[in-house]
């Protein structure tokens, strides 16, 4: 499965969640294949995509809030994993083995996952994609759905 496929599944298990999207090609290709109003792709944040779910999960208990990580990213936001995770947060980690964004350096191996973390294997394809947004352009399509639901 390649990642737009894995992120639109995603976006399909979860019809009423905030999504919070890691940087690199995984919010570059969400927002320009797949843009939702209900998307917070974190640009330049390199692995604080779980830190970002778990402040928002903790400042909204009752919104359900999906972060949608990069395993490189994922590695680098392991501080994170030791804070309490909120019930309404859902951790899913796009597995394809090296830092797609850079230029496909191996990531060092690793087999220790938490068992919350949702796995998905993605094919370590990339596309020419533009960038996302402007962040301000995000930012205001981000408070408006959130103000509406």
């Amino acid at each position: 499965m390649n990642r737009v496929d894995a992120i639109q599944h995603i976006y399909q298990q979860h019809p009423e969640a905030f999504f919070i999207l890691s940087n690199g090609l995984t919010s570059r290709e969400a927002a320009h294949f797949l843009p939702q109003p209900q998307s917070f792709y974190l640009l330049h944040a390199m692995g604080e995509a779980f830190s970002v779910g778990i402040g928002l999960a903790n400042a909204d208990p009752q919104r359900q809030v999906v972060v949608i990580d990069g395993d490189g990213n994922a590695l680098m936001g392991m501080a994170g994993w030791s804070a309490p995770r909120p019930e309404n947060l859902t951790y899913y980690v796009l597995v394809n083995g090296v830092y797609q964004t850079t230029g496909e350096q191996q990531l060092p191996t690793f087999s220790q996952w938490p068992k919350w973390c949702r796995l998905m294997p993605v094919e370590g394809n990339k596309r020419d994609t533009p960038n996302p947004p402007d962040p301000l352009q995000i930012w205001d399509q981000t408070q408006q759905w959130l103000k509406s639901h």
